[in-house]
């Protein structure tokens, strides 16, 4: 009986025990443990979270991070290398602000690690253009989920995005040039190949009713319409695609007629594909400005 009691004593400290030496494996999990390790001023833990190889070396990047809680975004993971966008409270402590920096990890022997000295470069010796980083992620997001619900207030963002660029140099510009016309013309090629499928799909369906048909005719002429502003692509272009193919999105979840099913589930598998390409091209635009 004493032996039973034992056990039973024993288990929750066993957990404990366990839970304490597991190590965090995924970059996530990994940064979310360094910054807490940072918040709690904890060199040690530090050391073993990151490429620092000395604790004595512990700086802290010359900042107070006690109860710091950073906010993550945006993850991409290359082979051996992971940066993880990190929102951080802004330096003079205002109240809601965040600032917009990266953590950077590598994979060493199978773990993967915050890379210490570049992410503190990141952090000490911010670019100019970290408050357009910052703007390009969050309207990246933005723009991705319009392609599934309206969003009112879009256009003012890309104009917004668009004057941003502009007090930047010739140089940061010509480098997005291209990201951007990439992703004009696949974009292009998308709305394209969609306004194409919709008019098969009324062809094939002339006794669907008015109203789905209505629908169908509008979404075309407005696709084939926001097509024609991308030969010359630019924000004021994305943003009038973006919204074209929102109310696609709602014009085809609405549809009543069964003969149109099949399109549907194509349709917005097509959607899910764009909204994909939608992230990788603000995610190149992003690195085009580092």
């Amino acid at each position: 009986m004493s032996y039973a009691w034992l056990k039973v004593a024993l288990l929750p400290l066993v957990v404990a025990f366990v839970a304490g030496c597991s190590k965090p494996e995924t970059p996530q999990e990994v940064a979310a443990e360094f910054w807490q390790a940072m918040a709690e001023d904890d060199a040690d833990a530090v050391a073993n979270l990151s490429t620092l190889a000395d604790p004595s070396a512990f700086d802290g990047y010359r900042r107070d991070w006690f109860e710091t809680v950073p906010d993550f975004g945006r993850v991409v993971i290359e082979e051996r290398k992971a940066t993880i966008v990190t929102r951080l409270p802004s330096e003079d402590g205002a109240t809601g602000e965040r600032r917009e920096v990266v953590t950077y990890l590598v994979e060493l022997n199978g773990d993967w690690l915050v890379d210490y000295d570049r992410t503190g470069t990141a952090i000490m010796n911010p670019s100019p253009l970290d408050g357009l980083m910052g703007e390009i992620n969050r309207l990246g997001e933005r723009l991705s989920a319009t392609f599934s619900r309206s969003s009112d207030d879009l256009t003012s963002q890309m104009d917004a995005m668009a004057r941003e660029f502009e007090a930047y140099s010739d140089e940061a510009a010509r480098k997005a040039e291209q990201a951007m016309e990439d992703y004009g013309r696949a974009l292009q090629e998308f709305m394209e190949e969609l306004e194409k499928s919709v008019e098969e799909a009324l062809e094939e369906n002339q006794q669907a009713p008015a109203r789905d048909r209505s629908a169908l005719q509008q979404t075309a002429a407005d696709l084939h319409q926001s097509s024609d502003r991308l030969d010359d692509p630019d924000f004021d272009a994305f943003a009038d695609s973006s919204r074209a193919l929102a109310e696609a999105g709602a014009r085809f979840s609405q549809l009543s007629d069964e003969s149109f099913r099949n399109y549907q589930q194509e349709w917005h598998a097509r959607l899910e594909e764009i909204r994909e390409r939608t992230n990788a091209f603000f995610e190149d635009l992003g690195n085009s400005q580092r």
